[in-house]
């Protein structure tokens, strides 16, 4: 999930706008997620300025641990929500996007979705990679370069004994012998976690978080290794990077000699623009695709490739309940820890523990979410707003829900129960695609008919990540882009 979505003018500061319209850069990133810092950190390395703009503001973690809004006591911190004009009502840490046929979540702040997610790091197994991947990108150059590159780079680390021992984590143990006794392997997943800090919330020398469940609105703790505080941190350190919170971008358009992109600076209520050389979007699969498909409607990228706007998809997200799992107590700990691979079956479906923060209905629950390899069925388009259109009653949509409903109901049989949606309306969490590698861009992530324009986030993913969460292959793909185009740059 990326940052920088579109947002609106205030109309007070068309005045600034023109007088800003003089600034010129070489590189501007839109977006400060996974793909995003990795862009920052990677031009700074090599001796180049960038400046990143940030839709939503930042999120610094702080001794008093409550930087963040809990499942407890929710509040506005909560909830990105925009106006009727596009200018923000409230600039929390996670907006829910109303698609046509599917909610898709996205968070905003510096970090983008690195600060929301439940922190899990896998790859794809290799033929899951070869499914979505297949003819566009190479698993031996991935497996052997570009992921342990962007482990490397997030500091992956999957859950240690005594953390899974603890009195936190009864769920975990309780999700790991209810796979088992439903014929499965559990598996402990590399995950984006300082475990270091869960032990301080362990022993009550830090309020708990993790171990409650928080995970969705940010982890006051600290526990979550997000990239504002690794990767970006890295890049701001250089001191070639700057970057601009509550700046949600409007429009991008050519000027000949690069790239004029316009923006809103929220703190100061002004319109302001910026022209640089190069581009580079990262601001999530619908942040991204919908930026695009409105320059693509409006005329400001002449020539851009009509591929801009299609093969979405939902990466084949399913939030799933098990019903009165018998806990050993109300144990939480998370975030997200121990799965399962299910790819015995024709549709892979690959469950991951889901701690919730909270019972639900009032009574022990076990959540779970589920990744698989949806066909990208689904289309970005603009009609004076970004309008995504999902097809949920296809049959080949309907097929994933009911691979991943039996896989479910295996493991809820296993202990007597039975297993249910948990999101209500359909939801992802992990909207892909867009602009995909390959199609609608070139090697380097340009897209095709912009020369300078990059795309290097979750819009390159044909709607899908091999059924496994997007995070890792993102982080890695935006290094692969960002690496072969400075290496096209230094020739």
């Amino acid at each position: 999930m990326g940052g920088a979505l579109l947002g609106a003018a205030w109309a007070s500061g068309a005045g600034r706008a023109r007088a800003e319209a003089g600034e010129r850069i070489e590189n501007l990133i839109i977006g400060s997620g996974y793909a995003g810092s990795v862009a920052a950190l990677r031009l700074a390395q090599a001796g180049r300025a960038g400046v990143v703009l940030e839709r939503g503001r930042r999120w610094n973690i702080g001794p008093a641990g409550n930087t963040f809004a809990t499942p407890e006591k929710p509040d506005p911190r909560a909830v990105w929500l925009p106006g009727a004009d596009g200018t923000p009502l409230s600039t929390g840490v996670l907006e829910a996007f109303p698609c046509n046929g599917i909610i898709g979540l996205a968070g905003a702040g510096v970090g983008g979705g690195s600060l929301v997610n439940n922190a899990v790091l896998i790859a794809p197994s290799e033929a899951g990679f070869q499914r979505t991947f297949a003819g566009i990108l190479d698993y031996a150059e991935f497996r052997d370069t570009w992921y342990p590159r962007a482990r490397a780079l997030l500091g992956v680390a999957s859950i240690p004994d005594d953390v899974l021992g603890s009195a936190a984590y009864g769920n975990a143990r309780e999700f790991a012998d209810t796979v088992a006794d439903a014929g499965y392997d559990p598996v402990r997943l590399d995950t984006g976690v300082a475990w270091d800090v869960v032990r301080q919330e362990i022993d009550g020398t830090l309020a708990p978080a993790a171990i409650a469940g928080h995970s969705l609105w940010g982890i006051n703790s600290g526990a979550k290794r997000s990239v504002d505080r690794t990767v970006l941190a890295a890049a701001e350190a250089t001191g070639l990077v700057e970057v601009r919170p509550l700046s949600p971008v409007r429009s991008i358009q050519a000027t000949g000699d690069g790239y004029r992109v316009e923006y809103t600076d929220l703190a100061g209520g002004e319109a302001r623009s910026v022209t640089a050389t190069r581009v580079i979007l990262a601001a999530g699969s619908i942040g991204t695709s919908g930026l695009l498909a409105r320059a693509q409607a409006e005329g400001t990228l002449p020539g851009i490739t009509a591929e801009v706007g299609r093969r979405w998809g939902t990466g084949g997200d399913h939030l799933v309940g098990i019903g009165g799992w018998p806990l050993p107590s109300d144990a939480q700990g998370g975030p997200s820890h121990l799965g399962l691979f299910d790819e015995a079956g024709d549709v892979p479906v690959t469950l991951l523990s889901f701690p919730l923060g909270k019972t639900m209905g009032g009574q022990l629950a076990g959540g779970l979410l589920a990744v698989s390899d949806p066909p990208a069925l689904g289309t970005v388009r603009y009609a004076g707003r970004t309008v995504i259109d999902w097809p949920a009653s296809d049959s080949a949509v309907a097929r994933i829900a009911g691979a991943v409903a039996a896989t479910a109901q295996r493991i809820a049989g296993a202990r007597g129960t039975t297993s249910f949606s948990a999101s209500g309306a359909p939801t992802t969490s992990h909207s892909l695609g867009g602009v995909v590698f390959g199609s609608a861009t070139t090697d380097t992530g340009e897209v095709i008919g912009c020369p300078g324009l990059y795309v290097v986030d979750s819009a390159l993913l044909p709607g899908s990540c091999g059924a496994a969460p997007p995070a890792l292959t993102v982080t890695a793909l935006a290094d692969r882009c960002v690496t072969t185009l400075l290496a096209h740059l230094d020739r």
